[in-house]
Parts: structure tokens; sequence; C-alpha cells
């Protein structure tokens, strides 16, 4: 771990390692802990700043995954062992699965023992844990209790940070005391906006905010999620810098909304509602190299290289989310092969497209490996049906900080499709779409969808953000001629 950069701390000036600064902090607004447990251990750098910053500590508990890391623990522990009158256990596990000791649980029943919970979990998913082969994994559960298709599509993908907190929350939410994790902003969103759904037991919520380019040398929006245990508030989370512990925001429930800016939400809220029309994301076919061509001197060609024909109705205009990037779109050189209108279209139809068939079937082995469960038929593709084919849409891509409506039409007389980082809705209608797409990139509309999203996560603006717009209120406002088939 990178020392830290030297800040104007007010009473913290001296440069110190990231897991001092934390333990400091903490130990400032006078918390003394007596047990104290480390879930990822590691080499026990928050350990040893635990150590000197929590001199009231009888027991530090220790679990790491990875059995390395208990010669390198002990070998520094060493130096310290004169000096030391608590206990340590550290154990070889996955805290997913460890049984606690008996010491252990006999401390913890004393009523006047306080817990901290302290440390720095993985901060990859559990997807990629898998594709890397790591079998540190939680039983797959529904904790959020998705439905539907949010189940099946990558809204049940999670941190394995986040799934560890909420392990040691429902483990120990009861006691007294604090925990103290470092971890991607986004799971820190995660932990509050699930809060009810999960049942935690916390309060005094903070999120403090670090350098993570200094720290760990990398591009994330992180920091602490810190918090108390044993009493349960409303989701409420306070967001401070850590080095300067000056206030930056807040973010939580107000009148039962989720909301990313408090200040800004109070300006903007008239716009709280539910919007007229169905958002729609992009077509989802996990099959880019071969469904998606683009047009060269050569013809169209897949991301193979290769020339491809195919009878020309299952071509249509295509748009990468990278393009959604200027008002109007109205040309493009990519195209998408559509093999279905309906999600329940049945596929084999087309070997009486002899150009079609052979291609498909010449890349069989990429499509028929696909995993999701969305694709229920061989060459088959989702997010179909009569609203991707209405020629105008109004679009958005997801995954940009800065909220940008580009207005979509049909291109040599065909409608053009979006891939899945994009949301849209679609018109019969250009008058419609455009009166809409309008009012949709209006300084109001932006900057409540500024409160209400969270700029620094993966994908800011969702169907989830995206269907709290009240058009009603704007179009009131600005008195349009169009009704907009509002009524």
């Amino acid at each position: 771990m990178k020392k830290s950069k030297k800040i104007d701390l007010g009473d913290f000036q001296t440069p110190i390692p990231l897991t001092d600064r934390i333990c400091r902090y903490i130990s400032s607004k006078g918390f003394k802990p007596q047990i104290l447990i480390e879930p990822t251990c590691g080499a026990g750098n928050f350990i040893f700043s635990a150590i000197k910053y929590f001199p009231t500590l009888k027991l530090v508990y220790c679990v790491e995954l990875q059995p390395k890391y208990k010669d390198i623990f002990f070998h520094k522990l060493e130096k310290l062992r004169k000096d030391l009158t608590l206990e340590i256990e550290f154990h070889v596990d996955n805290i997913f699965t460890h049984q606690f000791s008996e010491r252990f649980k006999a401390l913890l029943q004393n009523p006047n023992e306080h817990i901290l919970i302290i440390g720095n979990p993985p901060w990859v998913t559990n997807s990629e844990i898998a594709r890397l082969g790591g079998n540190n994994l939680p039983s797959k559960s529904n904790l959020k209790k998705l439905k539907g298709i949010d189940a099946l599509t990558g809204k049940s993908n999670f941190d394995i940070a986040e799934y560890i907190i909420i392990h040691l929350l429902k483990r120990f939410g009861s006691f007294r005391g604090k925990i103290a994790m470092l971890c991607k902003l986004s799971t820190a969103v995660n932990l509050l906006k699930y809060m009810s759904v999960l049942n935690l037991n916390i309060s005094n919520i903070q999120f403090l905010t670090i350098d993570s380019k200094q720290e760990f040398d990398i591009n994330v929006k992180s920091g602490l999620f810190l918090a108390d245990l044993g009493k349960k508030e409303i989701p409420v989370c306070e967001v401070r810098d850590l080095y300067t512990n000056k206030k930056i925001n807040q973010f939580g429930w107000i009148d039962s909304k989720f909301v990313a800016n408090f200040e800004l939400y109070e300006k903007y809220k008239f716009l709280e509602g539910n919007f007229p029309f169905e958002w729609r994301q992009g077509i989802k076919h996990d099959a880019s190299k071969v469904l998606i061509l683009k047009r060269t001197d050569r013809g169209l060609v897949n991301s193979y290289g290769e020339k491809v024909e195919v009878e020309t109705e299952f071509l249509y205009p295509f748009l990468k989310g990278s393009q959604i990037r200027k008002p109007q779109v109205n040309d493009t050189d990519y195209f998408i092969i559509m093999t279905q209108k309906y999600p329940n279209d049945d596929t084999s139809f087309l070997v009486k497209y002899p150009k079609l068939w052979n291609y498909l079937t010449s890349h069989a082995d990429l499509l028929d490996k696909r995993k999701s469960k969305v694709f229920k038929r061989r060459f088959s593709i989702f997010g179909v049906g009569d609203y991707a084919f209405k020629p105008y849409k109004v679009a958005i891509a997801g995954f940009y900080k800065e909220p940008l409506f580009t207005l979509v039409s049909p291109i040599n007389g065909k409608p053009v499709f979006l891939d899945d980082t994009t949301y849209y809705i679609s018109f019969d209608s250009y008058k419609e779409a455009e009166e809409v797409w309008k009012l949709l990139n209006s300084s109001e509309v932006k900057n409540f969808l500024k409160a209400i999203s969270f700029i620094d996560s993966k994908r800011p603006y969702t169907k989830e953000i995206l269907k709290r717009i009240d058009l009603f209120q704007l179009n009131s406002k600005y008195k349009t001629d169009t009704q907009l088939c509002l009524l």
C-alpha cells in the first residue's frame, strides 16, 4: 500500500499510511473497542495500525483466505510481541463459512465490550472472481430480492466487498460497535439503497472519500464506509473527505425516494414522479463479433475481418452507446443482424434464408456458448418487440456522466437499433419525438438527473433512474404545443 500524499490536514498534518489515518480518525471520535475483527486480513496492515490507535483492545481476530499471509503476518508481529498484552487469533479460512472461536464468542457476550469490524475486502465482482477461478465466493442467493429480468441480466452481480459487509452486518449488527470498511462508492450506495430490504442494523453512516489514485493507483471513486452497529436509522449517508474532514454531500432516502445529492434534489424534486412512456434498453445479443457489422470499402465486415453477405431484410442500422453523444444522429457505419422481431419468434425459420443461415451456423461455436438465460432459442437476441421497430427514438447512453438525450431518426428508411448500454423511448411521430427530446434536454431535467443519480457509478443513467422524470410538470412549465399523448 502506498503512503498518502502530504495534504493540509489541520490536526492531521503528518503524512501517514492510509490504515493509520483511518484508525486515527476513528479513535479521534472517542471510540474505544475491545474486540477487533478483520475479515480479509492479508499481511495485517489494518491490524498493526489498530494496535497503535486502540489501546483498549483485548482480542484481535483475523481471518484470511490465502495461507501465504500467515507467516508474513506473524513475522511482522514478532517485532511488537514484547509490547503486546492483547490476544491475537489468525485463522486461514473463508469468511463466508468461517466458524468463530469459542474464546471470541465468550468475549463477545460481555455487554460492556465494543467491537470494531475493519478491513479492505476485494474490490471485484463475483463474476470476476469466478472468471479468475477463485473460490472465495458466497453461496448464491438473491439478497436484494430482485425480480424477473433484473435478476437475469446483471443486476444480481455484486462486489465481493459488498457481500462481505452484508455478511458481517447480519452476523454482528445486534452488537455494540462500529464497522469501517474500505470499498468503492458504488458499494456504499448499494448498502444504503437496499438497507431496509437487507434489514441492516446500522446508524450514523458516513462515507469518507479517499484519493484512490494516490493510495491504490486506480481510478475509481472509493473511501471508507463507516457506521455504528446496534441501532437502525433512516438510511442517510454523510459524505466527507477523509483527509480534511470537509463535508461534501449527503445521499440516501428522502420520502421513500433514493437520492444522490440532497441539496440539489431540494431544488428539482418537483420533477419527481412517473415518466409517461416506457424506457427500453438496447439490443442484448452477447455476440458483437458476429452480429454487428461495419461498412467498409470491402463491404460489410465483422470483427474477425470477414466480409459478410446476408439477406438485406435482416440488416438494420445500428448505433453503439459511444455514438449517442450528440443531439441528433442520422447516419452510421454499423449494422446489426436482427434474427427476431419478437422474443418468442422461432428462429428455425432462418434456414429458409441460405446466406444468413450459412453465416450464423459458421459461427455457431460462439453463438451457442452464450450463457445468459434470456437467449431462449438458438441464434436469438433480446430487447425486441413492436417498440424496437418504431421509426423515431430518443436515446441516452447510460455510461456517460453528463446526461445527453439524442434524437434518432430512420436511416435509409429503416429504424435504427441501439446497443444495450443505451436506454430509449420510441415513437411513430417525428413531432412527438422531437418535443419529448427537447424537454428531456432541458437544464431542469439534467439537474434533476444529477440529483438522483450517482455520476461516478459505472452506469449513472438507468431505466430505474429515467422513469422517475415527471414530464407532466415540465410540459406544463414550458406549455408546449403538443400534448405528448400524456393525457
